[in-house]
């Protein structure tokens, strides 16, 4: 892995800023989801406001397949393995990534 940022990784894939926003506020979502269940229409409602062009709904059991065929679902086709391990080890949602990462041996 280089020293760029996933912002600038992502960048360099082809990914506009918005698809960048998109798939990050994904992941944080997410995220909150897994600890703040009862918020998650709260949560889905804040998504649509943000991205009302994209197709997905945050779910707090989102797998490494689930997820792929969002990204795809909305025209973004990117090795999301590498991402993981580089939003990973740039520190941002490591328990969300790793859980990610490990559910794609559970196919």
């Amino acid at each position: 892995m280089s020293n760029e940022t996933v912002n600038e990784w992502l960048r360099n894939k082809g990914l506009s800023n918005t698809d960048i926003d998109f798939i990050e506020t994904l992941l944080t979502f997410t995220s909150t989801a897994k600890r703040l269940s009862s918020k998650l229409d709260e949560i889905n409602q804040r998504f649509q406001s943000l991205f009302p062009d994209k197709k997905a709904e945050i779910n707090p059991n989102l797998t490494f397949w689930k997820f792929e065929k969002l990204l795809q679902g909305n025209v973004l086709f990117i090795d999301l393995n590498e991402m993981l391990n580089r939003y990973k080890a740039q520190g941002l949602c490591v328990d969300l990534c790793n859980q990610l990462l490990e559910s794609q041996l559970k196919k």
